[in-house]
């Protein structure tokens, strides 16, 4: 039963952290604004994304994520492990449906059903 419950719970972890992270950096990029990679105060401006508490806990909820990820490739093939992550695909089209008010529209939705029937005959396929 336990070896039931590890396996979803080795994968969905570090998705689920990356998701977070996501959310919290585009949040925090929805309160600084665009920039652009070619102005004279590039890097001024990138000590301020990187200060930005949102931006700050999603990249630190990245780097968490990581440290799950490197403990669940320890444990199975990268050939399996890899398509999960299209798992947080998503997750992050719905959450920037439902808190970012962002449209997702029937090609899109269309297009995280394959992904996720990708995900269905990866993990199937593994048996």
């Amino acid at each position: 039963m336990l070896q039931i419950i590890k396996l979803p719970l080795m994968i969905l972890t570090p998705v689920i952290i990356g998701v977070f992270g996501q959310i919290m950096m585009k949040t925090g990029m929805l309160q600084i604004g665009t920039y652009s990679l070619f102005q004279k105060n590039i890097l001024f401006q990138y000590i301020k994304i990187f200060l930005n508490p949102y931006v700050f806990l999603g990249l630190t909820a990245y780097f968490i994520s990581t440290v799950f990820w490197l403990y669940l490739i320890s444990k199975v093939p990268l050939n399996f492990a890899y398509p999960m992550l299209s798992i947080s695909y998503v997750l992050v089209a719905m959450a920037s449906y439902f808190l970012f008010k962002e449209t997702i529209n029937p090609i899109n939705w269309a297009g995280i059903f394959v992904i996720m029937l990708g995900v269905i005959l990866v993990a199937q396929g593994r048996g």
